[in-house]
């Protein structure tokens, strides 16, 4: 499943450096509100970064950010929690 969101984002990031941005404008917060759900959070920069790109119409580096940097999160193993795990 967690395959199917990557491909999704990949292809989202693609259609805005097509300058197909209306459409993925439309989808993006589709997709993220998705990849919130799996993975239970972001980081707060990268949340920053994407919506300062989108307000400054800044597609390629929206892009960028989608396929490099969101997917890296979701397939990079999240680190466990250390306080107070003491199983």
């Amino acid at each position: 499943m967690r395959d199917s969101l990557i491909t999704r984002i990949t292809a989202l990031a693609h259609q805005f450096r097509l300058g197909q941005s209306v459409a993925a404008s439309q989808t993006l917060p589709i997709l993220l509100q998705e990849t919130l759900t799996k993975q239970g959070s972001l980081p707060p920069d990268l949340i920053a970064s994407l919506l300062h790109s989108q307000e400054r119409q800044d597609w390629l580096g929206l892009a960028d950010y989608l396929e490099y940097e969101l997917v890296h999160i979701l397939t990079t193993p999240s680190s466990p929690t250390i306080a107070g795990d003491v199983s």
